[in-house]
């Protein structure tokens, strides 16, 4: 035998694992956590009622206190709306092997189970934040085009990627209101740089999958009003649909948002516009009220940012050193004509929605746990033979309802043109 070579050396060379772990999913359940800070009601399977008073009623004339008949009056108008919970429930799954080959620190840098079970609670809470975001039929986004190789299609490009998560099941319908979905697939990866999603499990072009077709939560129903409500059920410019029930043609002018369609870029004038706009619908108070703040996702920060970058001077007399002064500070904007600004990277691109907290809240009859029986949270899942299988199975549950109250104390800019090189 000659020289020795690397090789002959392995059995002997240590193998190194970095002992950090790097999650490399997006985390952000921003809109979801302002619902879950308001009030909650806790409720039965049976309807909540949501009163509201579209008319105070009252009849004004001229009046002849000589003797006149003053006439007959009229009283408020009250309207319930109604409202039932969703439920939602997600299923992690591990081996016992998986347990085993984990459980100390000589064997792996992370408890398989520990971390399985630790990043549940997020991962659910981030899943709420992308159905918080929909029209109530648990629809998350529109197909806008496909991404075929072959014969199959293996990705899908949508309006905003981080509106779903990896090894998601969802279900692609033609349409709400058809019979069923024309198809199911798994996220593999959501893509957000690339807007798409690419599928675990490509189907056939045959099937006719094609841009405008729904992609909705796995096991929806396909009917709208159906499922969870979210900021596109409640934020409603037009006096069409209906508001927990209440038709909104009913009552014109009460149960739709002020809203702007922009159209090009996001400018003080149409951000002052749409505050005007809800001062006109229901006074000063209601404009001027504590816990109102903007909705929107990164691309509307940087568009609002970018109107100061416009008018900014610096003083070259007064500035020190060599170095040239930097033009922006390290993070952007906060706040939007005094208000707040809640970025969510998955809030739907182009739209700014304006919101109370104190319009804000949640029915419940099951808040966000896991699922248990008698106490136990982790159950083990059964072979073919119907004996207990090396595998165990946990849920989180959530069977709740979100409400948004006072229409016209809200609004919502649309069409707003993206920043150069934001998705």
């Amino acid at each position: 035998m000659g020289v020795a070579n690397v090789d002959q050396s392995l059995a002997v060379q240590q193998e190194h694992v970095r002992p950090e772990l790097e999650d490399l999913a997006l985390s952000a359940s921003v809109l979801w956590k302002k619902f879950q800070t308001t009030k909650s009601s806790k409720v039965s399977n049976r309807l909540a009622r949501i009163p509201t008073m579209p008319s105070r009623g009252g009849k004004p004339r001229v009046a002849n206190l000589d003797g006149g008949d003053l006439g007959l009056g009229s009283g408020p108008t009250t309207i319930p709306g109604q409202v039932t919970t969703t439920t939602f429930v997600m299923a992690w799954s591990y081996t016992k092997e998986a347990e085993y080959a984990t459980d100390s620190d000589e064997k792996a840098i992370e408890d398989f189970a520990t971390l399985t079970k630790s990043i549940a609670p997020k991962a659910f809470a981030d899943f709420m934040d992308t159905v918080i975001q929909g029209n109530g039929s648990n629809t998350l986004d529109t197909i806008v085009s496909t991404v075929t190789s072959g014969s199959n299609i293996v990705g899908l490009v949508v309006n905003n990627a981080n509106f779903f998560l990896d090894d998601e099941d969802i279900d692609i319908w033609s349409a709400l209101g058809t019979a069923s979905p024309v198809a199911s697939i798994t996220v593999e990866s959501s893509d957000i740089l690339n807007n798409t999603i690419w599928l675990a499990n490509p189907i056939p072009t045959s099937s006719g999958v094609t841009a405008g077709y729904l992609l909705l939560v796995s096991g929806s129903s396909g009917a709208a009003n159906s499922g969870f409500f979210g900021l596109r059920y409640y934020q409603v410019g037009t006096n069409t649909g209906n508001w927990l029930g209440i038709q909104r043609s009913a009552w014109p002018g009460k149960y739709l948002v002020p809203t702007i369609p922009v159209n090009g870029a996001l400018t003080p004038q149409v951000v002052r516009a749409i505050f005007s706009l809800i001062e006109l619908s229901k006074g000063e108070e209601a404009v001027d009220g504590e816990g109102m703040f903007a909705h929107c996702n990164v691309g509307e920060r940087d568009a609002w940012e970018q109107n100061a970058l416009l008018v900014q001077r610096i003083n070259y007399v007064e500035a020190k050193g060599d170095t040239s002064e930097d033009m922006l500070k390290r993070k952007a904007a906060t706040t939007i004509a005094g208000r707040e600004m809640v970025v969510n990277p998955r809030a739907l691109p182009g739209y700014m929605d304006i919101l109370r907290e104190k319009n804000l809240f949640r029915v419940e009859t099951v808040p966000t746990d896991f699922y248990d029986v008698a106490g136990q949270t982790l159950f083990p899942l059964y072979g073919a033979t119907g004996g207990i299988a090396s595998s165990l199975v946990f849920y989180m549950i959530n069977q709740s309802q979100a409400v948004i109250t006072q229409s016209r104390e809200g609004a919502f800019l649309s069409g707003i043109t993206q920043p150069n090189f934001v998705i």
